[in-house]
């Protein structure tokens, strides 16, 4: 698994990241997008800290540089420290990414250097908490400055975040009608965590919540979403579950991963079986395979019907799905 995760983070850096943000590669060589970007950015964060914490070395913290620099770009593209955007793009690039047919994706605006997307939503935020949430848990110590940067970026998110009275509002106050633009308790509970991890905030709020905690998420409601918000909530269990010295909410989560685990058990997708059960089942490991075989155009199986819902086959993925099981596994069986 690890060679062909390493094989795949080598075409990713080359033909998917750039200024640390992921990208899908469309078929005629341009640069694309699923809208997800500051999502997967996140994700491929924290596969490169579990990549490291799985066999430590100083060469492996570059990656995590690199995708730290993406995230950050993302939360300071608006001129509005901790503000979240979905993708940022500079303006000297257009062409590679399709020039005019980029910029008819509204909203989007050019702030200074940088076409940016806005109408973030709960999907985009959770990836990037993830991402910060593992460099907290599995890289803190490695390098000062890492740690200088992650603590900066939790602390511009949570503080921008709180300001808003917990909603995704860009720059302008604005969520462009979005139903997803407020964060749940979940997610609440996750940024205030790692906020007392990194010294933002002193005491978590104890109420429990995970009594009427929804599996899936209010805004999502047809099969393919529905199983995009098991995922959604897996990731953010699993940054709760990764923090529990500072989750005073810890056994709770667990409840909470274990009942997501029992809807999404039969679907055999390897990163939910390394999220909540911090292994592979002989069927996940199948899929696993699978995915490392296959270039598609989403970023991620979500779940075992991925060939009947991707839509799109003239973009190729950067392979993110792959390596975060792997560079999960590679650490998680070192401590089974």
């Amino acid at each position: 698994m690890i060679e062909r995760a390493e094989e795949l983070l080598e075409r990713y850096v080359s033909n998917h990241q750039v200024d640390g943000v992921a990208y899908t590669r469309h078929s005629h060589g341009l640069y694309w997008t699923d809208d997800d970007n500051a999502l997967y950015t996140g994700l491929m964060l924290g596969a490169m800290a579990y990549r490291w914490a799985a066999d430590p070395s100083d060469d492996k913290l570059d990656a995590i540089r690199m995708s730290l620099r993406g995230t950050d770009l993302l939360l300071r593209a608006t001129g509005d420290p901790g503000v979240l955007v979905r993708r940022a793009m500079h303006r000297d690039q257009i062409k590679e990414f399709g020039g005019a047919a980029y910029l008819d994706q509204k909203p989007c605006e050019l702030i200074g250097d940088y076409w940016v997307q806005l109408k973030t939503t709960r999907d985009q935020v959770t990836g990037v908490m993830f991402g910060l949430a593992c460099c907290i848990a599995l890289v803190r110590g490695a390098d000062p400055m890492i740690d200088e940067v992650v603590d900066r970026q939790v602390m511009t998110l949570y503080t921008a975040l709180k300001r808003r009275q917990w909603s995704l509002r860009d720059h302008n106050y604005e969520t462009h009608g979005t139903s997803a633009h407020k964060l749940d308790a979940g997610l609440r509970l996750l940024i205030r965590v790692m906020a007392k991890a990194v010294g933002a905030e002193g005491e978590v709020e104890t109420e429990s919540w995970f009594d009427w905690q929804w599996i899936t998420t209010a805004h999502y409601n047809v099969s393919f979403q529905a199983a995009y918000s098991h995922g959604l909530n897996a990731i953010n269990a699993h940054a709760l579950w990764l923090l529990r010295p500072w989750n005073p909410q810890y056994r709770q989560t667990k409840r909470w991963m274990s009942r997501i685990e029992s809807v999404v058990r039969d679907e055999f997708n390897p990163f939910w079986q390394m999220l909540l059960d911090f292994r592979l089942s002989p069927e996940g490991d199948i899929r696993l395979m699978e995915a490392g075989e296959d270039t598609y155009s989403r970023f991620f199986r979500w779940n075992r019907y991925r060939k009947e819902l991707t839509m799109r086959q003239d973009t190729e993925g950067p392979g993110i799905d792959y390596m975060i099981v792997a560079y999960m596994a590679a650490y998680w069986d070192g401590r089974n």
